[in-house]
């Protein structure tokens, strides 16, 4: 009689029953490693960045830098942060105690920031600035050295200069993003400041209270996203032939606003060309407190002429009056009526 093989079943069955935790130990071993070179990979990043931005005049520094995170993000965690920019006159300075860089390792295009105060700088002619938060963070979707979208919100804001409150508001916000219906170099700017209240809003009399702002605009002309002083971006945005194309710019301060839409662009000398619609209600005080009370009776005579340049209108379901200002070269008129010339922006 023949012995029967032993049956390889309960080994097959042990098999199985270890494999799923074999496949997790391993799988896990691979993804410490691939965010381990992943983290490997970011710092080096940063340091390239660095290197390149410091030539460029800008040198940005971190009393120590941690590289944390795992497992599903890599977060660059700067400590005692230092801002150094060349300007026109001298130097821009800037410190903060922290500023937190993430991406989560999946989604490595897309970057968010949150920056802790105060922040404490200096202006190019020696002026201490001062601003303090209670929140900032941001974020940007890069595509290789593009921006495809950006956004920043800041929290109960206060900003001194000298000493001296320059302002603080309940929040500031802007949004910028790659227009995906327009031809390269062109972005949509949505921006908002709510409850904002400053000592020189106190010095027009125009009305009263806290001012909130808000700007939706579409720019073309600015395949340069990178930093820089304003006028040398302003005079690329010329060269580029750029053009902003405002939809919504609205101010409002009490009983008194004004939203403005229209179309601006500038020329290679820096002179401002385009028209605005502009509806405003309380318009009697914007006009005076332009025309200038040392001009005595021709402020009230102003005040009535503008009315009948305009045409009735409603703003915020209230009676308001449209005007058309035309910017030619840099001189502004109100229909016939000329009013200033703006300097050049560059």
């Amino acid at each position: 009689m023949t012995d029967a093989a032993p049956s390889p079943g309960p080994r097959r069955g042990r098999w199985r029953l270890f494999a799923p935790t074999l496949l997790l130990l391993v799988g896990c071993a691979a993804w410490t490693g691939f965010w381990f070179w992943a983290a490997g990979r970011a710092g080096e990043a940063i340091d390239v960045w660095l290197a390149r931005e410091a030539k460029l005049g800008r040198t940005y520094a971190c009393g120590g830098r941690d590289i944390q995170g795992f497992p599903f993000r890599i977060e660059v965690d700067c400590r005692d942060v230092s801002v150094r920019l060349a300007a026109e006159g001298g130097e821009i300075a800037a410190t903060a105690p922290r500023f937190v860089a993430l991406a989560q390792v999946y989604d490595p295009k897309r970057l968010i920031g949150i920056l802790h105060g105060p922040v404490a700088g200096t202006a190019p002619d020696g002026t201490r600035i001062d601003l303090s938060f209670s929140d900032a963070r941001g974020s940007a979707r890069v595509e290789g050295r593009t921006v495809e979208q950006a956004s920043l919100r800041v929290e109960t804001p206060r900003l001194t200069m000298g000493g001296e409150e320059v302002g603080t508001a309940k929040a500031l916000e802007a949004h910028l993003r790659r227009a995906p219906d327009a031809e390269r170099g062109t972005y949509d700017l949505a921006a908002a400041l709510e409850e904002a209240v400053s000592p020189f809003f106190d010095a027009a009399p125009v009305g009263s209270g806290p001012v909130a702002a808000e700007l939706q605009i579409r720019a073309s002309g600015l395949e340069d996203l990178h930093p820089g002083s304003l006028p040398d971006r302003l005079r690329r945005f010329a060269e580029a032939g750029g053009r902003a194309r405002v939809d919504l710019l609205k101010i409002s301060r009490g009983d008194v606003a004004a939203e403005a839409k229209g179309e601006a662009q500038l020329d290679v000398e820096g002179r401002a060309n385009g028209r605005f619609d502009v509806t405003a209600r309380g318009v009697d005080s914007l006009v005076q407190s332009f025309a200038g009370e040392e001009k005595g009776g021709l402020s009230s005579l102003f005040g009535v002429g503008a009315k009948l340049l305009g045409k009735p209108a409603e703003l915020d379901g209230k009676p308001a009056t449209t005007y058309r200002l035309k910017l030619d070269k840099g001189r502004l008129s109100l229909g016939p009526i000329r009013l200033t010339r703006l300097p050049p922006a560059f």
